[in-house]
């Protein structure tokens, strides 16, 4: 039996319960999903409207049906292009013969660990906190990013496929970057959300093909450092307004989406928890047929909570997906530190399914399935340096579970006392990060 909490319920269940848009199975949440296989790309594109997802019927039961089409999907948080995160980048440039750089820069080892997980969902999600504007550049300072080109395709490579641009560092670079950034992504071909050509695009939902199954994706931020928003008709980021993101819901139903994912930058930095306020709007734009939502902003973990709407859905909100890189907690030393320093380190890869099933009278639902959530961590050698200012910066994002593997396997073969020490170091490290990830998230969607 599993255990969920939903809205300020907690109820015991099976590993089958309603979902998504209609009747479904949420899959086994107590182990690991299964993986489709992976492809080299992404196989989404722009859905062609179809019919709205009819309503669920309660009677229908889920041993039933079976699974005609199925998309696997990720999401990760916040990438912060802290002057050292790019640093680090550079320093791990791989140059080829030819003077090429072979991992994008260096911006393909901040991904390196964990872009197996990545690709082998259908499509990954992340929020692109920073603007891409090289010709537009004003220049980066503390809580002013810019990156280069090269973290998009590094992105790409590492199995990203959409991100979110709508949040408080879109004008870092004033309205010319912001202008520039979209159009470093529409060259890089990678689908964003939450900033458009004009107000109402940056609103609208984009709506993908992921493996047959027609996804909206909508984004919107509920604060600017600097609000450069200007007419309607002008470029644009979407401003959260509850009551048009909802009507761009119901849009997105009658264009043919299947399921609705909403990207939402809000809350409190470095609170573990939801306020009443979020939690509340959450469980409203659920109940208006919001499917998911990935929350962000926060730059640390907060709850993932399943929430039954209204007309018997079982959705879900990750209230803060933490980050994904940066160059916070930078000196946080396990052991020595208090726990709570090293939350801007730990992050997390959510992993989910959509799926369409056909039931025995021919009806056709699509629901969600097999929520599970990975604990990620931000290595960074700064505290090294400080002993050895020669080292180049070393930023990367490891997947914890697969590195915690890694380091028993190392441990076994070790000879050397002092690498031996290190190794036990580094499990003892994740594992306790693990465990505080699972405390705030909720244990029961670890692996």
């Amino acid at each position: 039996m599993l255990h969920f909490r939903l809205g300020r319920w907690v109820f015991t269940a099976a590993a089958s319960l309603w979902m998504g848009t209609g009747l479904g199975a949420f899959g086994a949440l107590l182990g690991s999903c299964a993986a489709l296989p992976p492809a080299d790309t992404p196989s989404f594109a722009e859905a062609a409207p179809l019919g709205p997802t009819p309503a669920p019927d309660p009677a229908r039961e889920v041993a039933n049906s079976r699974i005609v089409a199925s998309a696997e999907l990720a999401a990760v948080g916040d990438l912060l292009m802290h002057g050292a995160v790019k640093e680090s980048a550079s320093a791990q440039n791989e140059l080829r013969d030819d003077g090429t750089s072979a991992n994008f820069d260096g911006y393909g080892a901040l991904f390196a660990h964990v872009a197996e997980e990545l690709r082998s969902a259908d499509l990954a999600f992340a929020n692109l906190e920073t603007p891409i504007a090289p010709k537009t550049d004003r220049g980066s300072r503390p809580f002013v990013f810019n990156a280069p080109p090269a973290l998009l395709p590094a992105l790409q490579d590492a199995g990203v496929g959409i991100v979110a641009f709508a949040n408080n560092h879109v004008y870092d670079q004033g309205r010319a970057g912001f202008v520039e950034t979209l159009e470093e992504l529409e060259r890089a071909g990678l689908p964003q959300v939450g900033a458009g050509a004009s107000c109402d695009e940056a609103a609208s939902a984009r709506i993908l093909d992921v493996n047959g199954i027609r996804l909206a994706f909508l984004g919107a931020t509920k604060l600017f450092n600097n609000d450069l928003n200007r007419t309607p008709t002008e470029p644009c980021a979407f401003l959260l307004d509850e009551a048009v993101l909802i009507e761009k819901v119901r849009l997105a139903r009658e264009e043919g989406a299947e399921l609705v994912i909403a990207s939402l930058h809000w809350g409190v930095e470095y609170e573990t928890a939801p306020r009443k306020a979020e939690i509340e709007q959450a469980h409203r734009l659920l109940d208006a047929g919001v499917d998911v939502i990935l929350g962000h902003h926060p730059h640390v973990l907060q709850p993932v909570e399943v929430y039954e709407t209204r007309d018997g859905r079982i959705t879900f909100v990750a209230y803060s997906l933490g980050n994904f890189v940066s160059n916070q907690s930078r000196t946080y030393t396990h052991g020595l530190h208090p726990e709570k320093m090293g939350f801007t380190r730990d992050g997390l890869l959510l992993r989910f399914r959509a799926v369409r099933r056909v039931f025995p009278d021919g009806a056709v639902r699509t629901e969600l399935a097999d929520l599970v959530a990975h604990p990620l961590w931000t290595e960074n050698n700064a505290v090294s340096r400080g002993r050895d200012p020669k080292l180049p910066p070393m930023i990367r994002v490891i997947h914890s579970d697969r590195a915690i593997e890694e380091a028993r396997a190392a441990l076994e073969g070790e000879v050397d006392e002092a690498r031996k020490v290190e190794l036990q170091r580094r499990i003892e490290t994740l594992e306790d990060r693990r465990r505080l990830v699972g405390r705030i998230v909720g244990d029961d969607l670890l692996p």
